[in-house]
């Protein structure tokens, strides 16, 4: 099979352990664009949190953020889809979740996506105070976060246990039918569990739909590289679906193929062996 696309998930796939971007995996990407062939970074990120990362690679490149409820041209736009969750829906999930003792986090619409809003826990969660340390000025505590709903948001999150976010992942679902639900392991703290809260539709597989629709691309032509759970239904609808050697087995499973790891330049190996020449696996 000849591939024309490939999306690429950014933490645990693009960046190292390091947070940092190689320079084989640039040169890959450079060399892929430069043969006609498209490359999206596909990401769980805001436009805020992941912009600082896109802009290291070529400016050609498409840039999916919040699992596709952002999907911009490349990286400096034109925007091809913005998609956010109803404000009064939204109300009563946080309601909801307070209520269950959860602190939720509330998301700026996209595409501004610049902040996001949280108030003082009600319980210890590692991960929660480490995503807030380390989201500086993007982090905004405020009293009450449905005082924020003046717009409609991107999304919530909560983070937790596994079996604590597959049970709260049911309990959503059994009650609304109008939301998606994204689940990913947490690469800030170990044992923990990010739950996103999404518009009904968005997911970096619908994504992959959309662009595949705008540039004439079946999914058969497309690679999908990733390494957490979120990166599941872009790895199963991609014609090549690739896990990380660094992803969960869960992972690992669902792929076709298992890439080095992202210390190893995974990326630039399937982007060198699989986008540029015609690899078997």
């Amino acid at each position: 099979m000849s591939y024309s696309f490939i999306a690429i998930d950014i933490d645990g796939t693009l960046l190292t352990s390091q947070r940092t971007i190689s320079t084989r995996c640039l040169t890959a990407i450079d060399a892929a664009i430069a043969a006609g062939k498209q490359v999206a970074l596909c990401t769980g990120r805001s436009l805020n949190s992941a912009k600082p990362i896109a802009e290291q690679v070529h400016p050609a490149t498409i840039a999916v953020f919040h699992s596709g409820a952002l999907i911009l041209e490349a990286i400096d736009g034109p925007i091809l889809q913005a998609v956010n969750m109803p404000r009064t829906l939204a109300s009563d999930i946080v309601a909801y979740l307070k209520q269950a003792d959860y602190d939720p986090l509330l998301y700026d619409p996209v595409p501004e996506s610049r902040h996001f809003w949280y108030e003082a826990g009600r319980t210890v969660n590692a991960w929660r105070t480490r995503y807030i340390e380390a989201s500086g000025d993007k982090a905004q505590l405020v009293q009450n976060l449905e005082d924020c709903l003046d717009r409609d948001p991107a999304q919530m999150a909560v983070a937790g246990s596994r079996s604590a976010m597959d049970n709260l992942q049911a309990q959503l679902q059994a009650r609304w039918s109008e939301i998606g639900i994204i689940l990913s392991r947490s690469t800030l703290v170990p044992n923990y569990c990010f739950l996103e809260i999404v518009p009904e539709g968005v997911s970096k597989a619908n994504a992959l739909a959309i662009l595949g629709a705008k540039y004439g691309i079946p999914s058969a032509e497309m690679i999908s590289i990733g390494d957490n759970f979120n990166d599941l239904d872009m790895i199963q609808y991609a014609g090549l679906g690739v896990a990380m050697a660094n992803a969960p087995e869960e992972v690992k499973t669902a792929a076709d193929l298992i890439a080095p790891s992202n210390d190893e330049d995974g990326v630039a190996y399937v982007i060198e062996n699989f986008l540029l020449m015609q690899g078997t696996f």
